[in-house]
Order: structure tokens, then C-alpha cells, then sequence
């Protein structure tokens, strides 16, 4: 099984089609997109993830098309609810894979900046301690990690809530695996300062199914997104 998680920083025209060929490349059986936007664009982009077997999907509803919401894709049925203490989704939606051997609960994330995040950060920490025995996955851009390890400077906001995720027993798959690299999933315009944002946090028992975790920066670098996005795969 291949999840793909990507903030896609949503436009029109012709990078809708370098998105769709970009998620293509990689063939997932689960996405989960960031910065999505319901406009005029809105149809394609959803269009190309059915043609590539992604039929499955959830697209929360926004107060604007100008503001970012979440989309889940997937090959498999899925139930999905919105996250505690989120009366929009746009920041956060809980799901549930039935069909997947064992099960398997992802939470898509794309929190917010500073002080804004707090909440999401304890609805977090205050999951039911079940969650993190059965097969689990929060993934996303969350905006956070921890300085110097995760970026280049100290302005990560909320690091000791991301850090308490990890002491709880929260696995970040990426960083398990690559203990003394560093590699950023965002650059800064202006400082040029680079941000590893996009993380997988795991559950102990879903982390023992994981094969390979890697980034896939091409695509920032092509300026198909700011972001680069993130590959996950497992048994």
C-alpha cells in the first residue's frame, strides 16, 4: 500500500495536469492533499484523481473558494468524520480503512500557523490511547518540527506540543529512518531558509509495516507546488 501526501498549493490551468501527472508517477492507493481550493479548477483536479483509480474521495466544503480545505483520495472505501474540536474541516479530518488488512485510522492535517495550531496540537495529545495500538497514521503539513533538526533556523512555533506527540509514542516514520539527515519540504522566499513541514507521525504497530519513507522534491523544484511531498509505503 502507497499513501501520498502532498500540499499542492492549488492553481488552475495547466499545473492541475502536472499535478495529476506527478501523483500519477507514483501510483498510490491513498492520497491526502493540502491547499486545495474549490475553484474553477476545482472539477480537473478531482476528475484526474478518479481517472487514476482514487474514486474514493472527501472534499470538506469551504466559506470561500479562496480558502484552503483538504482532500482524501483513495483506492479503498473509507469512512471518514470530522476531527474533535474541528466544526470545519478544513484543518484536519479523521478516516477509517476497513478494508485495509488489519485496518487502518489517518488523520490529514494541514494546521495552521502559530498560535492557531495550539488546538489541533492537543486534540492530538488527547486522541484515545487506542489509537496508537491499532494501525495508525497522522500526515500532513503541520507547520511544525523541531529546530535545526527539521529547518535551518529556530521559528518553529509549537515545537514542544510536536515533540510531547513523539514522547506520547507518536513515530515520525521519516525521521526514524533518516536519524542524521536533513532534508527541507519547504524554502522560504525571501531567507532562502529551508523547512522539513510534511510528516508522518505513526502508531508503533503501523510503523512495523513500513517499507520506505522518502520526498519527492522534484516537484517543488519543477514549481509545480512550494511543497514537495511525501511517499509512504507499506505492507
Amino acid at each position: 500500500m502507497k499513501i501520498l501526501s502532498w500540499n499542492i498549493l492549488h492553481g488552475g490551468g495547466k499545473r492541475i495536469a502536472d499535478i495529476i501527472d506527478a501523483i500519477k508517477r507514483h501510483q498510490p492507493d491513498i492520497v491526502t492533499l493540502q491547499e486545495f481550493r474549490h475553484s474553477s479548477s476545482k472539477e480537473a483536479l478531482l476528475n484526474g484523481l478518479t481517472e487514476l483509480g482514487l474514486a474514493q474521495q472527501i472534499v470538506p466544503e469551504t466559506n470561500s473558494a479562496r480558502e484552503n480545505t483538504l482532500v482524501i483520495a483513495s483506492r479503498y472505501k473509507f469512512k471518514a468524520t470530522p476531527f474533535p474540536g474541528n466544526s470545519i474541516p478544513t484543518h484536519a479530518i479523521q478516516a477509517t480503512f476497513p478494508e485495509i488488512d488489519g485496518g487502518l485510522n489517518l488523520i490529514a492535517v494541514h494546521l495552521p500557523h502559530k498560535k492557531l495550531q495550539i488546538p489541533y496540537f492537543h486534540a492530538l495529545l488527547d486522541l484515545p490511547k487506542s489509537v496508537k495500538t491499532e494501525n495508525s497514521i497522522i500526515i500532513g503539513d503541520f507547520n511544525s518540527g523541531i529546530p535545526f533538526e527539521d529547518s535551518e533556523t529556530k521559528s518553529f512555533y509549537a515545537t514542544h506540543l510536536f515533540q510531547q506527540l513523539l514522547t506520547d509514542g507518536w513515530i515520525d516514520a521519516w525521521r526514524s529512518r533518516n536519524k542524521k539527515k536533513r532534508e527541507f519540504t519547504w524554502i522560504s522566499t525571501k531567507q532562502q531558509n529551508g523547512f522539513r513541514y510534511d510528516h508522518a507521525l505513526v502508531s508503533p504497530s503501523f510503523d512495523r509495516r513500513i517499507q520506505e519513507v522518502r520526498y519527492d522534491h522534484q516537484v517543488r523544484l519543477n514549481g509545480i507546488s512550494d511543497h514537495s511531498l511525501m511517499i509512504l509505503d507499506s505492507k
